[in-house]
């Protein structure tokens, strides 16, 4: 998890483009493509710009699953 000092990234650095302007549905649909790193950065994006909780709690399972060694989550 990213620490608290380090700021969110601006719009143009995250993996999915154009986030800013994507409703809920259209991230949610693209969050499956993403790495853990591009997980926890969209993850500090949303949870400093637009805190949407089911965004974010979509964001907090896919990195417990890409941590996990099979890939599921448990």
């Amino acid at each position: 998890m990213p620490d608290d000092i380090t700021p969110a990234p601006v719009t143009q650095e995250l993996p999915i483009p154009d986030y800013k302007h994507l409703p809920r549905i259209s991230v949610e649909g693209r969050v499956g493509t993403l790495d853990q790193d591009g997980a926890q950065m969209v993850l500090r994006y949303e949870r400093e710009h637009r805190d949407r909780t089911s965004v974010i709690q979509l964001l907090v399972a896919r990195l417990q699953q890409l941590r996990t060694p099979d890939g599921k989550t448990r």
